[in-house]
């Protein structure tokens, strides 16, 4: 675990997070018991809910001072798409006949994205940032995960700035009470973040 006089990597911790969906996508497509397949889908939402909203409220907003603006505008367009699959499987019965094929489409879409981040963006990112910088983006990173919504919401400001965190505030408290009110269950991650930061 990393404490306070550990450097963090945003990277990695980004990384981490898409790496948790895959996971969870290959046991969701593994299992048979549906039981646990609805507890692996409501993971699988919450967790590409919260990165998509943490990297817009925290990383994207240092993309301009990286000369990676263009990348942020890009990525806030493409997470725009992907929370509305999201919705779209949150929104969806677990029961229904097309449920497997509405959860598809959101993850390959979370993945390519991923996919595109890791290749084109993270190695950049690594290149630009001091250690220090790169601590800095990452504790933010991590913070902005702990207050984020953790269901979509495509229809709230995308901007990264003061408004969608006011209104992810209200989101995530919102969130809270469907998820307990529904008994939504969750699985666990095979990657974990530090717990302090």
């Amino acid at each position: 675990m990393a404490t306070t006089n550990t450097h963090l990597d945003v990277t990695h911790e980004i990384k981490l997070d898409h790496d948790n969906v895959r996971d969870l996508f290959e046991r969701y497509q593994a299992t048979t018991d549906h039981k646990q397949k609805v507890d692996i889908a409501n993971t699988l939402i919450r967790e590409m809910a919260v990165h998509g909203d943490a990297e817009e409220v925290s990383v994207y907003n240092d993309y301009t001072a990286l000369s990676l603006g263009d990348a942020a505008a890009h990525n806030k367009t493409e997470h725009a798409e992907i929370k509305r699959l999201v919705y779209d499987a949150d929104a969806t019965r677990a029961t229904k006949p097309e449920y497997d094929d509405v959860l598809r489409r959101a993850v390959a879409a979370f993945i390519a994205h991923a996919q595109e981040e890791e290749d084109e963006q993270l190695p950049l990112i690594r290149s630009k940032l001091s250690a220090e910088q790169n601590d800095k983006v990452a504790r933010a990173f991590l913070k902005a995960r702990t207050t984020v919504p953790t269901r979509p919401h495509p229809w709230a400001p995308q901007t990264g700035g003061i408004a969608q965190k006011a209104v992810g505030l209200q989101g995530a408290l919102h969130d809270k009470v469907v998820e307990t009110l529904e008994g939504r269950e969750f699985v666990s991650l095979k990657y974990q973040h530090p717990t302090e930061f």
